[in-house]
């Protein structure tokens, strides 16, 4: 079965590791990931850690899919919107309000930002968990605003809000949940019961999380092969695309 990784990083890590490109691919690879989309959250100018995975990409444009990480503070995020969707064609928008310390309900440039993302019909993904910058309700306004977007709740609200991403989840059609990180199994099974497979896509937060439990986790769950592949890699294709 394909396993494709929706949601990883590339750059130096929190701890000040440096990794590579071919550290990325053998990692993932050994373990039979076939593609993985990824941001750089290392550094403070978005330009520089945009061209560092689109470098990455150019480097390995079979195995990697490249997103724009964006700031709205930034008061060039539009231009930078441009060039990274429209120049280097880019797959994706990565947002960490978290990282980059912004409540996402208090940022009015995000209206703006997301209007312009839909014009390259790209999904948008989140950093939701880890309270309080970081919660599904204030993202799931601008999901409700911005219908046509498909929007990626990373982590699946981590430890604080499991529950909460599923509730939204079954509100808006748009929202996709993603599993790195989560590992409440009651959880995983909740949301694929609730919202169905065809809505929970697959990611290992490379290199912050152990790949193999990441895999492992949801294979213990006794799903069916149906809801396998929707989970490894069709929402992944679809998400990127390439359905």
């Amino acid at each position: 079965m394909l396993i494709y990784d929706i949601h990883s990083h590339f750059g130096p890590t929190s701890s000040g590791e440096c990794v590579t490109a071919s550290d990325m691919y053998h990692d993932l690879s050994s373990y039979g990931i076939q593609k993985v989309g990824i941001s750089c959250l290392s550094g403070v100018s978005t330009v520089e850690q945009n061209d560092l995975v689109y470098t990455v990409q150019r480097e390995l444009p079979d195995f990697v899919e490249a997103y724009a990480f964006i700031n709205p503070k930034d008061p060039h995020a539009l231009d930078e919107i441009d060039r990274c969707l429209g120049d280097l064609k880019m797959n994706g928008v990565k947002f960490h309000s978290w990282k980059q310390g912004y409540y996402p309900d208090n940022r009015p440039e995000l209206d703006d930002i997301f209007s312009q993302i839909e014009h390259y019909g790209v999904h948008v993904q989140m950093h939701v968990g880890t309270a309080p910058l970081s919660n599904p309700y204030t993202w799931s306004e601008h999901a409700r605003k911005h219908p046509k977007i498909d929007f990626v709740f990373t982590h699946m609200g981590y430890y604080e809000f499991g529950l909460s991403c599923i509730e939204m989840a079954l509100r808006y059609k748009n929202i996709y949940l993603e599993t790195s990180g989560q590992m409440n199994p009651l959880i995983l099974k909740d949301a694929i019961k609730k919202i169905g497979s065809q809505r929970i896509v697959f990611g290992t937060d490379w290199p912050y999380k152990p790949v193999n439990i990441e895999i492992d986790k949801l294979l213990h769950l006794d799903l069916n092969s149906d809801d396998l592949e929707n989970i490894f890699y069709k929402n992944a294709m679809y998400l990127w695309r390439q359905s």
